[in-house]
């Protein structure tokens, strides 16, 4: 090999070795998200289906009798009848599943539960029959597949077809009143911490920010320009992707738009401030900008914006929900599919509201002018 040749390449070997950050991003984040996702995704354990009970008001022996099957059927995981191979199959928990049930006093209440994803279907006991009528909706898969599970029967082809489906159409039930106040609260943390933090990283590396520091102008001004300059910005482009939703796929914020628009600037300020605190170290544009992407990547991931964040282990759901993104997701939920007014969703509002006002007095504070 070329003797230069091979010194240009040592010597940039070397610069690799001498950037923490260049080793953490190449070695050190792939095998965070990896070893994440591997134990979000590859539980071994049987897989649970998380079912509504509405318990009957008026009949004491009703009720008894469907917490009995419930919790008769929640007992012990349930093998799977109609596989032809199951002899041959090494790893048990793929033809078994097991139950969770959750009782609810009222159909408001379980409608309200399938709306935010903590169940997949429910069941109700007929007031006439006193059969057990199953609750879902059809174009949920996992509703379907919970449904196929309670009724698998190796000699059900044999038996007359029993009836036993109630196809719901309640509105905020299809996957699209799901997905769009997610990607609402997604477009306005993605807006913050571009528009705020990496205008903040550009100027920095271009120094700018020490040519502004010289000046008589107040830090906070400054920094509380790029928030405004951010909000106006953010707050066009949620208007826009809000009212192209409503009018072509027919989502409507339930609660209003007082609650929404409260969520937008509770949001915006979250997501300005936490950006704002983000950049106020950084001297180099590269290890910010993989801070601010790791940010968006792990909150995109975990905050419940594509599917129910539920569906993690137990011990993650309790961290994830604490995020600010999953806050935000979640209220917005509550007015999109819910029908949450103001005072409904005032507490996460005002949590929103008080994690951007901190870490903008402290990433103000910490903010690194050259």
């Amino acid at each position: 090999m070329n003797s230069a040749l091979f010194q240009l390449m040592m010597t940039q070997f070397r610069q690799y070795i001498r950037e923490p950050q260049i080793l953490f991003w190449s070695f050190g984040f792939p095998l965070l998200l990896v070893w994440l996702l591997g134990v979000s995704f590859s539980d071994n354990e049987v897989k649970e289906h998380t079912i509504g009970v509405v318990l009957p008001a008026q009949s004491e022996p009703a009720k008894a009798s469907i917490k009995q099957w419930a919790e008769q059927m929640a007992s012990t995981p349930h093998s799977l009848s109609t596989i032809v191979n199951s002899g041959e199959i090494k790893r048990d928990h793929l033809v078994k599943v097991k139950y969770r049930f959750h009782y609810y006093d009222n159909r408001e209440e379980v409608v309200k539960a399938l709306k935010r994803g903590d169940v997949q279907m429910f069941v109700e006991l007929d007031a006439s029959s006193g059969k057990r009528i199953y609750y879902l909706d059809p174009q949920n898969n996992d509703a379907m597949l919970t449904y196929f599970f309670l009724g698998d029967d190796p000699t059900r082809l044999t038996k007359v077809v029993e009836k036993n489906m109630s196809v719901l159409e309640s509105p905020g039930l299809r996957y699209v009143d799901f997905l769009v106040p997610g990607l609402i609260a997604m477009a306005i943390m993605e807006t913050c911490l571009v528009a705020v933090g990496w205008t903040l990283i550009e100027k920095r590396a271009t120094k700018v920010t020490r040519q502004m520091r010289i000046t008589p102008m107040s830090r906070h001004d400054f920094l509380a320009a790029h928030v405004l300059a951010c909000f106006v910005f953010s707050f066009t482009e949620i208007l826009v992707i809000y009212f192209f939703a409503q009018s072509y796929f027919d989502v409507h914020a339930q609660g209003g738009m007082l609650p929404f628009v409260l969520l937008v600037i509770a949001g915006n300020l979250c997501f300005a401030g936490i950006a704002i605190l983000a950049a106020s170290r950084a001297l180099k544009a590269q290890t910010a900008s993989g801070l601010l992407e790791v940010t968006i990547l792990f909150l995109v991931i975990f905050s419940g914006i594509f599917f129910s964040y539920k569906q993690f282990p137990a011990w993650m759901v309790s961290v994830i929900e604490v995020l600010p993104l999953t806050i935000l997701v979640d209220a917005m939920r509550m007015v999109f599919v819910e029908g949450a007014g103001v005072l409904d969703i005032a507490k996460q509002a005002a949590i929103l509201s008080l994690i951007g006002i901190g870490t903008f007095v402290t990433g103000a504070r910490v903010f690194r002018w050259y």
